[in-house]
């Protein structure tokens, strides 16, 4: 019988996003106004002014971000998806592949959270209280050469995906 599992998660602004946005927004102003200022409000000005606008709504709405968690028969695809139009893999594993399955405030993962530098952050914000991880080599073409990195990944499954991560490898989940 086959798997598949899918979930959405709509990532929240935090003060980053609110910071990028604002300051967009408020230089966008800016330019327009020093724009228009020196040029006069003639045709180049509007153009360049267009521009400005359109570069700030790209920036905007780049801040719309959703992950999309997809488990098939073991394997384990998370996509993050930009203003419902871009979409990027961020990591595909077999769960088997798993050095560790756990709640994100295990004791357990204390140790890993400390050594490893690469993270995958995809969560709808970290205050979350339903966010698990787990740790697994990512392999990567760089050069034409296969290398692996170990990678923790955070993320907020379902409990029908947790269900089935468990049930695939018990020995390395820890609450």
């Amino acid at each position: 019988m086959d798997i598949f599992l899918e979930k959405i998660v709509k990532k929240k602004r935090d003060a980053s996003d609110v910071l990028i946005i604002g300051g967009s927004i408020t230089l966008a102003i800016i330019l327009i106004a020093a724009i228009i200022v020196l040029l006069g409000p003639y045709g180049t000005s509007l153009l360049i002014s267009a521009a400005i606008i359109y570069l700030t709504y790209l920036i905007i709405t780049s801040r719309r971000i959703e992950y999309e968690y997809a488990f098939t028969n073991g394997e384990l695809d998370i996509d993050k998806i930009t203003n419902k139009k871009k979409r990027k893999n961020l990591i595909n594993s077999n769960c088997r592949e798993f050095e560790i399955f756990a709640k994100a405030d295990s004791d357990k993962l204390s140790s890993y959270v400390e050594e490893i530098k690469d993270r995958i952050m995809a969560v709808s914000s970290l205050d979350s209280e339903d966010i698990y991880c787990f740790v697994v080599n990512k392999k990567s073409d760089e050069d034409g050469r296969t290398q692996s990195t170990r990678v923790i990944v955070f993320f907020e499954p379902n409990e029908k995906m947790l269900k089935s991560i468990k049930t695939m490898i018990p020995r390395k989940v820890f609450e």
